[in-house]
């Protein structure tokens, strides 16, 4: 659900954000525990670790954030777990005693991972595309669309780069090549499925941090200044989090203005509150718990991993903090900034549908040609679509086609009460026993696809 014209527009301030601010993040916070008496290798892993957000929790607030502050933040935390991830495997390397990673290597590292990823995502994405478009069963590609993401994800593992960024490849492709090789009721089923599935391992967050948090206060009561001390490191750690982001931003946007002077850069320019939005967006979440629960328990030697409880106990501190102080504020962050309404996506909607309307007209008399359909029919078709380009076409300030909204208005409500009434008449016939619970579902099943229908058209306008 990611808009990918709006990836390229803002393809280097991503950039900044999901490689340069990752590895600006991980500084910071490696020097801040490192000073306050965390061990120097667990403080490394400490900033690999906690460098790349999580904006699953902003989707919910997607329709009052315009389309541009939505994409960065999307398509930055998809891209800056495959930094953080490169970052996180040469920090535990060298803190169990492996060999050093010099600079070179380190670059090595970071090209291959992603250029690997994307090679892997575009061999399962465009293997998938093929496949999906011959097939045209729901169940089949409701399988097929929950293992395309391990694939991609699995193939670039094996080849020593990231998943993370093959499965964002993968899905962009699917995501453009959707509305030709994807069928409308395997669509359906998908989005119903994926916003589930998106609920459910949001919400297991909050199960393992809670699993987490007594192991982790056992493993540091005996450490240096107790839990009093550790929870200290955390807050600073969280402080450092949040304040390295919000300067980032700002200068990510002073480097942009000196490099691209071009007038279409300075119009795409937002003041600095609407930036404060999105830099107050930067959740730390369960990429972050993954990565610290996956620190191992020992060294290469055998001796115990230093400061990895410590280090488990303020990831957790982190997130809490993050997520429920920056989340629950959010909101009100979103008012304060007075995000200006998205002009863009209504003009767009409204010459999709417009453009879409008039397609549908001019196919109208071919189709019917086709299908052989009577004239009576061909009219009624025609007085429809005729109607539907026209609402397309009207505005709220378009007083001659008002009539027509507020006449489709009456008629979905007309329609839905209608459909009430058919419901529990049909009820009442299975309570009666005179049809079976079978016919009831079949029936069902068609009046819920009306009714969503019809409320998901209302909610649109």
């Amino acid at each position: 659900n990611t808009s990918f014209r709006e990836i390229r527009a803002n393809a280097r301030i991503i950039v900044f954000l999901s490689v340069a601010l990752v590895i600006a993040t991980a500084v910071a916070v490696s020097w801040t525990a490192r000073a306050l008496g965390m061990d120097s290798h667990a403080a490394a892993v400490l900033g690999a670790v906690l460098s790349p957000t999580d904006a699953a929790a902003v989707a919910g607030l997607a329709k009052k954030l315009p389309r541009r502050s939505v994409t960065v933040l999307k398509a930055e935390s998809l891209i800056n777990d495959g930094t953080a991830l490169v970052l996180f495997a040469v920090t535990v390397h060298v803190a169990i005693g492996g060999a050093q990673i010099t600079p070179i290597d380190l670059v090595g590292r970071f090209v291959g991972s992603y250029l690997g990823g994307i090679a892997a995502g575009l061999l399962v994405g465009g293997a998938v595309t093929l496949l999906r478009k011959r097939i045209d069963a729901p169940q089949e590609e409701g399988a097929l669309s929950l293992l395309t993401p391990f694939a991609a994800f699995l193939l670039a593992q094996s080849m020593d780069c990231s998943g993370v960024v093959a499965v964002m490849v993968a899905a962009l492709m699917l995501a453009y090549a959707g509305p030709v090789v994807i069928r409308a009721r395997s669509r359906l089923q998908a989005y119903a499925f994926w916003d589930s599935a998106t609920f459910l391992l949001n919400g297991s967050l909050w199960v393992f941090v809670g699993v987490q948090i007594p192991g982790a206060l056992r493993g540091i009561a005996g450490v240096d200044g107790g839990i009093r001390h550790a929870l200290y490191i955390a807050l600073a750690v969280t402080v450092v989090v949040i304040l390295s982001r919000i300067f980032w931003g700002e200068i990510t946007v002073l480097l942009i203005r000196l490099i691209d002077r071009r007038e279409a850069q300075r119009e795409r320019r937002v003041d600095w509150r609407q930036r404060f939005v999105t830099a107050w967006a930067g959740f730390r979440g369960a990429v972050s718990l993954a990565a610290a629960l996956a620190v191992p328990t020992t060294t290469l030697s055998g001796a115990p991993f230093p400061d990895r409880s410590l280090l488990i106990f303020i990831v957790v501190v982190v997130i809490l903090v993050t997520v429920l102080v920056q989340g629950t504020t959010l909101p009100a962050v979103v008012r304060w900034a007075k995000m200006p309404e998205d002009v863009a996506h209504a003009e767009e909607l409204q010459l999709a549908r417009t453009r879409g309307a008039r397609a549908a007209l001019d196919a109208l008399p071919t189709v019917a040609d086709e299908v052989g359909i009577s004239d009576d029919l061909r009219r009624r078709l025609q007085k429809e679509y005729e109607e539907k380009a026209a609402l397309a076409l009207a505005t709220e300030n378009d007083s001659t086609n008002s009539h027509l909204v507020k006449k489709k208005d009456l008629v979905r409500r007309v329609r839905l009460g209608m459909l009430e009434s058919k419901r529990r008449e049909i009820t009442a016939l299975r309570n009666e026993n005179l049809i079976d619970d079978i016919v009831l579902r079949e029936l069902q099943n068609e009046m819920d696809l009306e009714e969503v229908q019809l409320l998901d058209a209302a909610d649109n306008e």
